[in-house]
C-alpha cells in the first residue's frame, strides 16, 4: 500500500516522468517477462522500475549468477529501491544517456532490457533516442520488453511508437493483455 500511495504522489509531482497513477501489477509484470527468455540472460537492465513492481519478479525468475541493473531518474524512487532491492544495482540516472552510463559501470552489451518507461509521456525526439541507446547496448538476438496500455495503443501517437520499434527490431510479438492492470495493458516483446 506504502509503494502505491508513494507512486501516486510521485505522478502527481512529475506526471511527464512518472506515467501511471498506480505500480505495474503482478499480471503485466508476469506478461512482460513471459517469453523473455530471462533465465538464459548474463546482463538485465530495466528502465523505469518506479517502486519496484516489475523488479520483484524479475528477481523471482533470474539466476542467481545473473548482474541485474536497474535505471531510475526519480531520486526517491532510487532510494527506496536501493533499500528495498539491495541485490540489485540501482542507478539514478537517465535512460537517454544509458549507453555512457553502462560504459562508466564497465558493461558492454546487455541481454534483456525491460522498460516500465512512461512512452506516450516523451516526445517522438525523446522516444527515438532512448530506443536507439537501447538498440546499441543489446547485443544481437538480444531481448527488449516494454509495455502498452490496452486501446490506447490504436492512438497516432502510440501507433509511432510501435512503428519506431519495427525499425531497431526484427520480431515484435505482443502479448495478451493484462486485464488486472490499472489501465489493461500489454508487453511488446521484441528481438534485435
Amino acid at each position: 500500500m506504502r509503494s502505491r500511495i508513494n507512486f501516486l504522489r510521485q505522478y502527481i509531482r512529475s506526471p511527464g516522468t512518472v506515467g501511471a497513477v498506480t505500480p505495474s501489477s503482478k499480471e503485466l509484470a508476469a506478461r512482460m517477462l513471459d517469453s523473455s527468455s530471462i533465465q538464459q540472460a548474463d546482463v538485465i537492465l530495466e528502465l523505469g522500475p518506479g517502486t519496484g513492481a516489475i523488479t520483484a519478479e524479475i528477481l523471482d525468475r533470474i539466476d542467481t549468477s545473473s548482474r541485474f541493473l536497474a535505471l531510475e531518474m526519480n531520486p526517491e524512487f532510487v532510494t527506496n529501491l536501493r533499500r528495498d532491492f539491495q541485490s540489485v544495482e540501482v542507478i539514478e540516472g537517465s535512460a537517454t544517456e544509458l549507453n555512457s552510463i553502462l560504459k562508466n559501470l564497465q558493461v558492454d552489451s546487455v541481454d534483456l532490457v525491460i522498460s516500465g518507461l512512461p512512452w506516450a509521456a516523451f516526445s517522438d525526439m525523446v522516444q527515438e533516442q532512448i530506443l536507439a541507446e537501447v538498440a546499441e547496448i543489446l547485443r544481437e538476438g538480444g531481448r527488449f520488453v516494454t509495455f502498452a496500455y490496452s486501446g490506447i495503443h490504436l492512438f497516432p501517437k502510440a501507433r509511432a511508437f510501435r512503428n519506431r520499434l519495427k525499425a531497431y527490431f526484427s520480431t515484435i510479438e505482443k502479448s495478451q493483455v493484462a486485464w488486472s492492470n490499472v489501465p489493461p495493458a500489454f508487453a511488446y516483446h521484441c528481438i534485435k
